[in-house]
């Protein structure tokens, strides 16, 4: 039996934390919510934020340092997550940035919101087996809530851009529901997953967009090893045009090609010896295949922060406030707002709550190893 979504008053309160430049607060917006309070510890993240959400209540500060919070529905927040990316040193009990959720427990602790939705990397649960994730689900369990978690890829939900990450949803106890995670609406058709929506093109989403923005990408001059480094150039970093995007990074050296460039292939590879590869830049463009009149960049570029920006489905308004490294940091970080959108959907809804006593419920309280697509 569906349950209803649970609401103080005639607007649903949302208090973000951890918010960046507002990917969860923009799908809170978009799903029906209001957001009333943001908190970051970046100064650039903040002015954004002010820019985007005028009438909310924004703190620039160590979330440790704020005492006191306004009453809301439901608490969000994507406590940093370094210490548990595969990208990063992964050594989480040498990192303090491990223990950030405990702040937001913090903050559960102290509004006592119906509902909370944490998000963080894939890496948290692959570390040690879990070890750091189950401490997490069981700290929010001893503070009330039924929890249940999910790993999510973007693509699955018509983001343009393969992203996997890690969900946590806790629906207090006292109201005796559990949520369910929205079904996927996008992906390749077979008779297992039923009709869904093909993948988003990640070219198709940025066509249109000017071909060579000047300043709004990173460029290496005067570098006798151009404009791309030996590390760079270690991987494939193009993504099919048709394809989403590869994930898009919070390091604006490292963010992958624009689709409209060369195809890149291997020259050599000696993974024996440390992993090591060399891709190098070919005379192949294969979005012309599919359509000749497709424009094409004959030097290759990485991808610019707005075109990031429509990767991550920001609204093309978006713009954040920053140099333009800061830009790129801010849009990396963030939430895809169309994912979280179909998250808040869902919840706000009441289409993913399920009565705590049905068969769903118990399913979806077990679900916690649910893979990613």
């Amino acid at each position: 039996m569906k349950k209803k979504f649970e609401q103080d008053g005639g607007e649903i309160r949302v208090l973000s934390l951890f918010s960046g430049c507002g990917g969860m607060d923009f799908g809170v917006e978009a799903a029906g919510g209001h957001v009333i309070f943001s908190n970051d510890i970046l100064m650039d993240a903040c002015k954004t934020l002010e820019k985007h959400f005028p009438g909310a209540d924004i703190r620039n500060a160590d979330i440790s340092s704020i005492q006191a919070f306004p009453d809301a529905d439901v608490v969000v927040g994507g406590y940093p997550c370094q210490s548990f990316s595969m990208a990063g040193n992964r050594d989480p009990e040498k990192d303090e940035r491990t223990s950030l959720y405990k702040q937001f427990l913090r903050v559960v602790g102290i509004v006592r919101p119906k509902y909370f939705v944490a998000e963080n990397v894939s890496g948290l649960k692959q570390l040690s087996s879990g070890t750091f994730l189950k401490e997490q689900l069981d700290a929010y369990d001893k503070a009330g809530y039924n929890v249940t978690y999910k790993l999510l890829n973007a693509k699955d939900y018509g983001v343009p851009q393969s992203r996997k990450r890690l969900f946590i949803v806790g629906v207090r106890k006292d109201l005796k529901q559990a949520f369910e995670f929205p079904k996927e609406t996008h992906g390749k058709t077979t008779k297992a997953s039923g009709l869904l929506l093909p993948y988003t093109s990640h070219g198709d989403a940025i066509n249109g967009m000017p071909l060579w923005p000047e300043g709004e990408f990173y460029e290496r001059p005067h570098d006798p090893e151009g404009h791309f480094s030996w590390y760079y150039m270690s991987r494939n970093r193009k993504a099919k045009w048709a394809d989403p995007a590869f994930t898009v990074v919070a390091n604006w050296r490292h963010i992958t090609l624009h689709p409209a460039s060369p195809v890149m292939t291997l020259t050599w590879s000696n993974l024996a010896d440390g992993w090591k590869q060399r891709w190098d830049f070919s005379n192949q463009y294969e979005h012309l295949e599919a359509d000749p009149k497709r424009k094409k960049l004959e030097t290759p570029r990485r991808l610019s922060w707005r075109e990031c920006a429509r990767i991550q489905t920001f609204d093309a308004k978006f713009t954040p406030v920053g140099e333009t490294d800061s830009k790129f940091t801010q849009i990396g970080n963030a939430v895809p707002p169309k994912l979280a959108e179909a998250i808040f959907t869902h919840l706000f809804s009441g289409v993913g709550l399920v009565a705590l006593d049905t068969p769903a419920a118990s399913k979806a309280a077990k679900n916690r190893n649910a893979p990613a697509r």
